[in-house]
């Protein structure tokens, strides 16, 4: 079943996705690099691979289990925030997580207990699905998937422009109706 925003919230991350485009000196449909938004967001970000805070069991670890569901976590204290995360997945999931990370910062998530008393993780329904969609419209905003298809792009033209997975554009083009969009405007482009 799908969940169920706030009204209002998806036409807010599309903002959120034009405005910080432009403030990065970017055109609307253009690719959006999570790490260039972070250090504009004066967001640190820090991977686990080379991170001499850490004991080394915790990086050996990670590098000879890549399956392993870490993807990253936002530390905080007060109103300072700092993103840690598995730089040992690929280039585009690694996006996907800073963006996932990102939009908690931007949406002002209360991340301020990510384990609980027990050791287990604290884990939102609400906040974590607000971030998977919002981080997701950071990097595949509907103007850029109408953009893309407009303009026919290939899976590799995508992957490598865009740095996100094929499915990550797959989904944010159903979610965003773009291939009915595109058509709408090429119907217009020609009367």
């Amino acid at each position: 079943m799908a969940h169920k925003f706030k009204h209002g919230f998806k036409a807010e991350a599309e903002r959120y996705a034009e405005e910080f485009r432009g403030e990065l000196n970017l055109e609307p449909h253009a690719p959006l690099c999570p790490r260039k938004l972070a250090k504009h967001l004066g967001v640190p970000i820090f991977g686990i691979m080379k991170n001499s805070c850490l004991p080394p069991e915790i990086p050996n670890y990670w590098a000879s289990h890549p399956d392993d569901p870490f993807s990253g976590l936002i530390i905080s204290d007060g109103s300072y925030r700092e993103i840690h995360h598995n730089d040992f997945s690929h280039p585009r999931r690694q996006n996907s997580d800073l963006a996932h990370e990102l939009a908690h910062v931007i949406l002002g998530h209360d991340m301020d207990v990510p384990i609980k008393e027990n050791g287990e993780r604290a884990y939102d329904r609400n906040i974590e699905e607000e971030a998977k969609w919002f981080g997701a419209t950071l990097l595949l905003p509907k103007k850029a998937t109408v953009f893309m298809v407009i303009n026919g792009y290939s899976r590799p033209q995508i992957e490598d422009e865009y740095q996100v997975s094929w499915q990550l554009y797959r989904y944010r083009v159903g979610v965003t109706d773009a291939v009915r969009a595109s058509k709408n405007i090429r119907r217009r482009n020609v009367a």
